[in-house]
């Protein structure tokens, strides 16, 4: 009878244990955040939402929040231009960009990412041109990073767009980082502008990781209707492309 009871006491108390544990475990099951509510208001595809780093979302929900008025989701074509002239400008850096309407007034957000630990060498540079159809006016930013010893991203701090041009910005120089031993950057910038002439809303973004002697940065023109992209190195043209207008604003 006593072994009865103790058995009965040892199947209670496992039953006691996996119940918490399971407990534990639907606690811990990802809630949608307030950022992901608040974009989901917009319009944003959940597919969309979820690809974005939750700093991001942070970042991106609290400039919105400091706008006149409620925006929605505005899709945008996103794509990138190699830099230095090589394909490796693009391994271990992917790039973003949402963008969000409220009338006449647009909001974008260019984001790159390195998804594999590099070393800025205090002369990179981050840079975007957009479409006839979002003529912007004010930019900004913020630079995260992360290595190997951390968890999660730490504010690295501001980013200014040194180079502001008619249809795009670049930021460039040590604000990008100048870390010792290679690691994880994250720059998440802000592009506030009013609706364009034209219905071109393309985004073009392009990296210059090392550049191997001067600064490189993107430079746009438009001409006739068509635009075109050229390539700077020091303020030298090294390299020119055709920038044909094929999406329309929606």
């Amino acid at each position: 009878m006593r072994k009865m009871r103790t058995l009965f006491l040892v199947l209670l108390c496992c039953g006691l244990s996996l119940y918490a544990g399971v407990s534990y475990v639907k606690a811990e099951e990802k809630v949608p955040s307030d950022y992901d509510a608040y974009l989901q208001e917009t319009g944003m595809p959940e597919n969309e939402i979820q690809k974005l780093d939750e700093h991001v979302k942070q970042f991106i929900v609290d400039d919105l929040k400091n706008g006149d008025g409620k925006f929605e989701y505005m899709k945008i074509d996103v794509g990138k231009q190699a830099m230095n002239g090589r394909e490796e400008d693009f391994e271990g850096i992917e790039f973003s960009a949402s963008a969000f309407k409220n009338g006449s007034t647009i909001y974008v957000y260019p984001t790159y990412e390195f998804t594999e630990d590099k070393k800025p060498c205090g002369n990179d540079s981050f840079s975007f041109l957009l479409g006839e159809a979002i003529r912007p006016y004010k930019f900004g930013g913020t630079l995260w990073y992360k290595n190997s010893k951390m968890n999660d991203w730490e504010v690295s701090g501001n980013l200014v767009a040194n180079n502001q041009q008619l249809n795009g910005a670049s930021y460039s120089g040590s604000q990008l980082g100048t870390s010792n031993s290679a690691m994880k950057f994250m720059g998440t910038t802000y592009c506030h502008a009013t609706v364009g002439t034209g219905d071109d809303n393309r985004i073009l973004m392009g990296y210059s990781y090392q550049p191997k002697k001067a600064r490189v940065e993107l430079f746009g023109w438009e001409l006739s209707g068509r635009q075109m992209i050229f390539v700077l190195a020091g303020g030298i043209v090294v390299g020119i492309v055709w920038w044909w207008k094929e999406k329309v604003l929606k």
